[in-house]
């Protein structure tokens, strides 16, 4: 029974904490920082779904991956390769948890987009992992395709605490810049793979797109994801109001992608499972920084305690003074 519960990678079900950032948007531009009946809960809930149909198509994954983790140093010994499951019985449980995260969302939520989101969450794991498209196998097309969980993820947070007649999406500069932000942990992991299997035969065999890339091309796709998610990122707090203040964030968030990189890029990096790329303190440490930083900017905005704009326009008139 454990291996049957492995290949669910209930421990997987963390990156669904990334369905967090849509409450956070939509509790901050559509609710004012309002706190509406309901929210917590509702917030609460859309995780549950999203974690059903995660387990679901990790299965698939782990099914239709089988022969080539097979050629992996370490995922040789995940339960379908070493021979430790029945893979009908597999199928069974893949079928059950899909049917019971859509059953959930129907039944939990009024606004169906959230189940809308849900779907197209489950097509693209279908796309990533099924012959003939099977994305994974795609140099670059499989980390964007992977990465738009985030976005997808942004949407089941944002469609489980509007109401029911809210049809509109977060602003597109949020969804690409959360998207982005997962192409850029994506290629992370890619690298970290590559440089932790430390053999092109092995790994092109493991993974068709690993026959095109190398770590300059990786290293390139990553620094590229950086500087867009910053890009869309500042365009998101320029153009909405209530996100000025998090500009002063932005060293912070810059900190946290040079650890990341750091972190990457050492040497005893490459002999760690490419999952444990995110365990390091120092990343974990300015992503919780972050967060409390942004959340008292936002807070610090609305009740008039601090706003960025004013201050930065005092800096500018006291610099232009200072120069006459």
């Amino acid at each position: 029974m454990i291996e049957y519960i492995k290949i669910c990678r209930i421990d997987h079900w963390l990156k669904n904490t990334f369905i967090l950032f849509g409450h956070v948007v939509a509790l901050v531009l559509y609710y004012d920082l309002d706190l509406p009946p309901g929210f917590l809960l509702n917030a609460f809930l859309s995780l549950l779904p999203a974690c059903l149909v995660a387990s679901s198509y990790y299965i698939l994954n782990e099914i239709l991956d089988a022969p080539f983790d097979a050629l992996h140093p370490a995922k040789k010994m995940r339960g379908i390769p070493a021979g430790k499951v029945n893979v009908p019985i597999l199928w069974v449980l893949m079928t059950a948890l899909l049917a019971g995260g859509f059953a959930l969302a129907w039944l939990f939520f009024d606004n169906h987009l959230y189940l809308v989101s849900l779907g197209v969450l489950m097509l693209f794991a279908l796309l990533y992992n099924i012959p003939p498209v099977r994305l994974k196998d795609k140099a670059f097309l499989d980390v964007i395709s992977e990465s738009i969980n985030n976005p997808l993820r942004l949407l089941l947070g944002w469609f489980a605490v509007v109401p029911a007649d809210v049809t509109a999406l977060p602003p597109l500069s949020i969804i690409l810049a959360w998207w982005f932000f997962g192409a850029l942990l994506m290629t992370g992991k890619r690298y970290s793979e590559y440089r932790f299997i430390n053999d092109d035969t092995i790994s092109g065999g493991y993974r068709r797109s690993f026959r095109t890339y190398n770590e300059q091309r990786l290293i390139m796709a990553m620094i590229g994801y950086a500087c867009l998610f910053c890009f869309c990122t500042g365009i998101a707090m320029a153009v909405y109001e209530p996100l000025n203040n998090l500009v002063m964030v932005f060293p912070v968030i810059l900190l946290a992608i040079m650890a990341y990189f750091r972190h990457a890029m050492k040497e005893e990096t490459a002999r760690l499972e490419p999952e444990k790329l995110l365990s390091n303190p120092l990343i974990i440490t300015t992503t919780i920084l972050t967060g409390v930083i942004s959340v008292w900017l936002l807070y610090a905005q609305k009740n008039d305690w601090f706003n960025c704009k004013d201050a930065l326009h005092l800096m500018e008139a006291g610099w232009e003074k200072i120069h006459k």
